[in-house]
């Protein structure tokens, strides 16, 4: 999958704007939703630095240390699910390994901070 665009201020504009900055992004319809929610945390809070959207993954197994999860990096927050929670924040402590238990074909959401 192709590395989306760094998203500033500068691309997005306002908040409902947000959107607009993934028309290029290689995310199904149902998925979009997930992704720009991820991108309006960024701007719910700016005293956090500036983050770009590392990578959208999609989980393949139920893995923390699958392939899916090789490129992640101590610091990168993920956004996703497990099994018995949504909508989980979580901080990457070890590199290469999701901090959550995935859910196979579920969407994952990788920000890093610039």
């Amino acid at each position: 999958m192709a590395k989306l665009i760094k998203v500033t201020k500068a691309n997005v504009g306002p908040r409902n704007n947000v959107g607009g900055a993934l028309n290029n992004a290689l995310v199904t319809v149902q998925d979009h939703n997930k992704v720009v929610d991820a991108v309006n945390l960024l701007y719910d809070n700016d005293a956090a630095g500036a983050m770009i959207l590392s990578e959208v993954v999609t989980a393949a197994s139920t893995s923390a240390t699958h392939a899916n999860f090789a490129n992640l990096k101590v610091g990168d927050i993920v956004i996703g699910e497990t099994s018995s929670a949504t909508g989980l924040i979580t901080v990457v402590a070890t590199a290469a390994t999701c901090p959550i238990t995935p859910v196979s074909a579920k969407l994952y959401v990788v920000l890093r901070a610039v």
